[in-house]
C-alpha cells in the first residue's frame, strides 16, 4: 500500500489527485451539511455549533496556520535542497513547538471557557452560551490534532507526497457524519462536535502513516535559535495577522448573523460551504498542487518557470470557476433545495440560505484567485504583501457588515464578502506583476474570452431548462439542469478549443489510466 499511494507525485498527477479528492471531500462535506441540516435545520442549535469553532480556529490561525500556510514550505524546501539534516531540525522544531504551544493554550482555554463565552457572546441567552462553551471545549482537542496533522501535511508536500494531504479532508468529513448518525439521538447537536473529534483523529492518522514512507523521521527538538526557524517566525507574522483578520470577520458574521435572524449564522455557513465547493475543487486544489513547484522555481531562481506556473494556474482556475459562478447564480434555490432540503430544513431555511448563496457566488472566481496569488507571494518569501491587502479587505468587510447588514438584510454578509475578494484580487495582481517575467497577456485574454463565451451559452441553456421543473420531480430536474449546464459549457469550450480543457482531458486520462503525453504542460 505504501509503495502505491504514499510516494512522490508530479505536478500533473498532484493536480488530478487533489482535484478528485477535493471533489470527494466536498461532496461528502455537503452530505455532512445535509445531515446536519435535516436533523437540526437553521436553528439556534446549529448557530451554537458553528459559533463553537471560533475560539479554536482563532488560536490555530494565530500560532500555527500562519507558519504552515505561508512560511514553512518555502523555507523547508530551500533547506531540503541544500542540507537535509538542517531541514529535519527545522521540521522537528516546528512540530514540537506547535504541539506544545497549542496544547498549553488549549488547556488554559478549556479551563476558562465558561468565563470567555459570556464576554464574546454576552447578548445570547444562557442556554446558547452553555452549548457554545461545551462544544468549544470539545473543538479545542480537534485543534491540537490539526496542529500535528497540518504540520505533517506541509512536510509531506515538500517531499511531494500528496495522497494523505488530499485524502485527509475526506476522512474528516466522514468523521463528522459518523458522529451525527450514531450519536445525534442521544446527544443532539453535540453529536456533530463529537464527529469533529473523530474526524480530526482520522485526518491526523493518515498523514502519520504517509510520513513514515518518507526519509523524514521525527525527533522532539526545540532548536528555536536555528536561523531557518527564526525565518519561519519572521515570515509567519504577517500571515498570522491576515488569518486573525479572517477570524475576526467570522466572529463579526456570527454576531451580526445571529442578531438579524435565528439560524442566520447556520444559513450563512451552509451557503458559504456550498460556495466553497468550486473554490476548494479548483482554486485551492490547483494552487496547492503548484505551490511546491513555485517554491522550487524560486529556489532555482527560474523566474520564467515561476511565471509560467502562475499564469497556467490562473487560467485553469478561471476556466472552471467562472461557469461555476454563473451556474450557482442562476440555480441558487434549486441547488440549496437539492443539497439541504428535507427534514426540518424547509422553505424558510431554503429561502434564507439561497439568498446568501446567490451573492456568495459572485466571489467564487475572486476567492479562488486569492489562493494562487497569495501563494505566488509566499513562494518568493513575501508574506507582508498579502497581509496588508487582507487587512484592507478585512476593515472594509467589518465596517460595511456592521453598518449595512442590520439595516439592509443578512444578504449583505455575502455581498460584502464578494466585494472584498474582488478588491483583493485586483490589488494582489497589480503588485505581483513586477515579479513576473514572460507573462503572455494575449493568451490570457483569449482564454478568458473563450471561457466567458462558453459560460454565457451555458446560462442560456440553464434558463431554458427551467421548464423541466414543471414536468419531472424537482430534485431530479435540479440534477438534470446542472448536468446539462456543465455539458454545454464543456462542449462549447471544446468547439472554441479552450486550452484549459486539457485539464479535464488529463484528469479523464489519468482516471482511465491512459498515457497523458498529450498534456505534458500539466507535468
Amino acid at each position: 500500500m505504501k509503495s502505491k499511494f504514499f510516494k512522490p507525485t508530479g505536478i500533473g498527477n498532484a493536480t488530478v489527485l487533489i482535484s478528485i479528492t477535493s471533489l470527494a471531500s466536498y461532496v461528502i462535506g455537503l452530505l455532512r451539511d445535509r445531515i446536519i441540516a435535516v436533523n437540526f435545520g437553521t436553528t439556534s442549535a446549529t448557530d451554537a455549533y458553528n459559533a463553537s469553532f471560533i475560539i479554536p480556529d482563532f488560536l490555530f490561525n494565530i500560532f500555527i496556520a500562519g507558519a504552515l500556510s505561508a512560511a514553512f514550505l518555502p523555507v523547508f524546501t530551500d533547506y531540503l535542497n541544500k542540507n537535509k539534516e538542517e531541514a529535519r531540525k527545522i521540521a522537528n522544531t516546528v512540530l514540537t513547538a506547535g504541539t506544545i504551544l497549542i496544547g498549553v493554550i488549549s488547556i488554559i482555554a478549556f479551563i476558562f471557557m465558561h468565563k470567555i463565552t459570556p464576554i464574546l457572546f454576552g447578548e445570547l441567552n444562557l442556554e446558547m452560551q452553555i452549548k457554545i462553551t461545551s462544544m468549544t471545549r470539545m473543538m479545542l482537542l480537534a485543534s491540537l490534532l490539526f496542529t500535528i496533522s497540518n504540520t505533517l501535511g506541509n512536510i509531506l508536500m515538500a517531499y511531494k507526497h500528496f495522497f494523505s494531504y488530499a485524502i485527509s479532508p475526506v476522512l474528516y468529513n466522514l468523521g463528522i457524519i459518523f458522529g451525527v448518525i450514531f450519536f445525534s439521538e442521544k446527544f443532539g447537536i453535540y453529536s456533530a462536535a463529537i464527529g469533529v473529534i473523530i474526524g480530526g483523529v482520522f485526518h491526523c492518522l493518515i498523514r502519520i502513516f504517509d510520513i513514515l514512507s518518507t526519509e523524514y523521521k521525527f525527533t522532539p527538538q526545540l532548536k528555536i535559535s536555528h536561523p531557518g526557524f527564526k525565518k519561519i517566525i519572521k515570515l509567519m507574522i504577517p500571515q498570522s495577522i491576515s488569518l486573525i483578520c479572517v477570524q475576526l470577520n467570522l466572529y463579526i458574521f456570527s454576531i451580526v448573523g445571529m442578531s438579524i435572524v435565528a439560524g442566520g449564522l447556520a444559513a450563512f455557513n451552509f451557503a458559504r460551504n456550498i460556495k466553497s465547493f468550486p473554490v476548494s475543487l479548483f482554486g485551492i486544489a490547483f494552487a496547492t498542487a503548484v505551490f511546491p513547484y513555485l517554491s522550487s522555481a524560486t529556489s532555482e531562481k527560474d523566474k520564467e518557470k515561476y511565471t509560467h506556473h502562475v499564469q497556467q494556474t490562473i487560467q485553469r482556475i478561471l476556466f472552471f470557476t467562472i461557469p461555476a459562478m454563473f451556474g450557482i447564480i442562476f440555480m441558487a434555490t434549486p441547488i440549496v433545495d437539492l443539497i439541504l432540503g428535507g427534514g426540518i430544513f424547509k422553505e424558510k431555511s431554503i429561502e434564507l440560505t439561497s439568498i446568501l448563496l446567490l451573492f456568495f457566488a459572485i466571489s467564487i472566481p475572486f476567492e479562488s484567485l486569492t489562493h494562487i496569488l497569495s501563494r505566488s507571494f509566499y513562494a518568493i518569501q513575501n508574506t507582508a504583501t498579502p497581509m496588508v491587502v487582507n487587512i484592507i479587505a478585512t476593515i472594509y468587510i467589518a465596517v460595511s457588515t456592521f453598518l449595512l447588514a442590520p439595516k439592509l438584510g443578512i444578504e449583505w454578509l455575502a455581498i460584502n464578502t464578494s466585494t472584498a475578494f474582488a478588491v483583493q484580487v485586483l490589488i494582489l495582481a497589480i503588485l505581483l506583476k513586477k515579479h513576473l517575467s514572460g507573462f503572455k497577456t494575449k493568451a490570457f485574454l483569449i482564454s478568458l474570452l473563450k471561457t466567458a463565451i462558453a459560460s454565457g451559452i451555458m446560462c442560456v441553456f440553464i434558463i431554458l431548462s427551467e421548464q423541466f421543473e414543471l414536468i419531472i420531480p424537482n430534485k431530479l430536474s435540479h440534477v438534470l439542469r446542472i448536468l446539462i449546464g456543465g455539458a454545454i459549457f464543456l462542449f462549447t469550450a471544446s468547439i472554441l478549443k479552450s486550452p484549459e480543457l486539457s485539464s479535464v482531458k488529463y484528469i479523464i486520462n489519468r482516471l482511465l489510466k491512459k498515457s497523458p503525453t498529450a498534456n505534458n504542460d500539466l507535468k
